[in-house]
C-alpha cells in the first residue's frame, strides 16, 4: 500500500502498520480497516457481535489501471475513514439499580456493597475485577480509578430506580463530575430495566412505549453539554432474570420464605411450581413446548419480554443515537445469554448478584466491551 494511506493510518495510531498488524487492529472497533497491496485494497466492515464475531460485511476492490485510479481510490477512502477507538477515559461512572448497589451481595438483606460492583466497585483482594479495576490495570496514572473516597460521586445507582430514574440520575452524574478534578464524566456504565420488567403480573411492567420514552430522556442528557462529545458510553442488555429463578428454585427457604415478599411476581409466584412439559423444557425458557402449564408459560413469557420488546429497544434506540453521531461512542453490551450458576445470586435475599454474581458480570460486561474485546482471557 502506498505512503498516503500509511500516512492517515500514522495520523489516527501514531505510528505506521505492516498488513499483518493493522488487520489485527480489527478488533479494536474500526469500523472500517484498509489493507493490501499497489493492485488490491481489502475492505473490512466491522461491528461487534455477541461472542465478539467482528467482521459482519466483506468487500473487495479491485484497484486497476494508472496510478491516478489508485490515487482516486485512495481519496474515496481517506475521506470515509473513520476510528472509533476512544481513549482511555478518565473516570468511569454508574448509572442503576439495586444492582448497581451491590445489594446484598454478602447475602445480608438489604445491605449495600458498593465496592463489588460490576462496574465501579473498588475493593482489593476481592473476587470482583470491576470494570473500574480493569481500566486502572490499563494506565494507573492516567485513570482516575473509583475508591471510598469518590464512590459517593462516582456511583449514582440507587436501589429501586427504572427507567424513569435514568435522566434524573444522568443529571446526577453531570453535577457529580463537576466537583471531582477532571471536572467532566469521561465514561458511563448503565444497566437499568430490572425494575421495569420485574411486576406484579406481566401486564403491570412498564408499557414499552414509555420505557422507550424514559430512555430517550436519560440519553438525551448523555448527549448533552454536560457531557463531552466523546463520551465512552456502556448500555448493558437486561440479563436474563429468569436463571435467578431456575438456579434457585429448588432452595426452600428462597421459594418459601423470600419470593412471595421479592417484587417480580410475575416470575417468582408460585416459585414451588413447574409444570413446565419436561426438565428440558424448564431448562429452555425460549421455547414453549406442547404441554406446558400456565405458570411455565408465564415464566416464558416474561422472559420473552425482555428479549423481544426491551432488550430491542435499548440496542436499538441507542443504535439511532451512534448513528448520527450523538453518542458516537456508545456501545451496547448484550449480556442476556449470560447464565446464572446458583452461586451467582446471594443466599439471603436469593434474588441479586452475589460477590461470585457481580464478578460474573463484570467479566461479560468487560469481554464484550471494546475495553477487553482483545483480551486473551476473554478467549472463549
Amino acid at each position: 500500500m502506498s505512503d498516503p494511506i500509511y500516512s492517515k493510518m500514522t495520523l489516527f495510531f501514531g505510528r505506521r502498520w505492516p498488513t499483518a498488524q493493522f488487520l489485527s487492529l480489527s478488533r479494536y472497533y474500526l469500523r472500517m480497516i484498509f489493507f493490501g497491496n499497489a493492485d488490491r485494497l481489502w475492505i473490512f466492515r466491522v461491528n461487534h457481535l455477541k461472542n465478539r464475531q467482528f467482521l459482519r460485511s466483506l468487500a473487495l476492490i479491485t484497484v486497476t489501471g494508472a496510478m491516478t485510479t489508485m490515487a482516486s481510490g485512495q481519496a474515496l477512502l481517506l475521506d470515509d475513514f473513520e476510528a472509533v477507538v476512544p481513549p482511555l477515559p478518565l473516570n468511569l461512572f454508574n448509572i442503576g439499580d439495586s444492582v448497581g448497589e451491590g445489594e446484598a451481595a454478602d447475602g445480608t438483606i438489604g445491605s449495600v456493597n458498593h465496592a463489588v460492583v460490576w462496574s465501579t466497585g473498588y475493593a482489593n483482594n476481592d473476587s470482583v475485577q470491576a470494570i473500574n479495576e480493569r481500566l486502572e490495570d490499563i494506565d494507573p496514572p492516567a485513570y482516575n480509578e473509583n475508591n471510598s473516597t469518590r464512590d459517593a460521586a462516582l456511583n449514582q445507582a440507587v436501589s429501586g430506580a427504572d427507567m424513569a430514574d435514568f435522566a434524573a440520575q444522568a443529571q446526577a452524574v453531570s453535577t457529580a463530575a463537576q466537583s471531582l478534578p477532571d471536572g467532566r464524566a469521561d465514561a458511563v456504565a448503565v444497566l437499568l430495566g430490572n425494575n421495569d420488567v420485574c411486576a406484579d403480573s406481566l401486564a403491570d411492567m412498564t408499557p414499552a412505549t414509555e420505557f422507550e420514552a424514559q430512555y430517550r430522556q436519560g440519553l438525551d442528557i448523555l448527549a448533552g453539554t454536560g457531557f463531552p462529545d466523546n463520551l465512552n458510553l456502556h448500555i448493558s442488555s437486561i440479563p436474563a432474570i429468569y436463571w435467578l429463578w431456575y438456579v434457585k428454585r429448588e432452595n426452600t427457604f428462597c421459594r418459601s420464605f423470600i419470593w412471595p415478599f421479592v417484587p417480580c411476581q410475575n416470575l417468582l409466584a408460585n416459585a414451588g411450581t413447574d409444570d413446565c412439559a419436561s426438565a428440558a423444557s424448564t431448562a429452555d425458557p425460549d421455547t414453549i413446548y406442547a404441554g406446558d402449564g400456565a405458570v411455565c408459560q408465564r415464566r416464558k413469557n416474561f422472559h420473552a419480554r425482555i428479549r423481544d420488546v426491551y432488550n430491542p429497544i435499548l440496542r436499538d434506540v441507542l443504535a439511532e443515537y451512534q448513528a448520527n453521531d450523538s453518542l458516537p461512542n456508545a456501545e451496547y453490551i448484550d449480556i442476556f445469554d449470560s447464565g446464572f450458576e446458583e452461586f451467582h445470586i446471594n443466599d439471603g435475599d436469593c434474588f441479586h448478584p452475589s460477590v461470585a454474581g457481580q464478578a460474573m458480570l463484570a467479566e461479560e460486561q468487560w469481554c464484550r466491551s471494546r475495553w477487553g474485546i482483545d483480551n486473551p482471557a476473554c478467549t472463549p
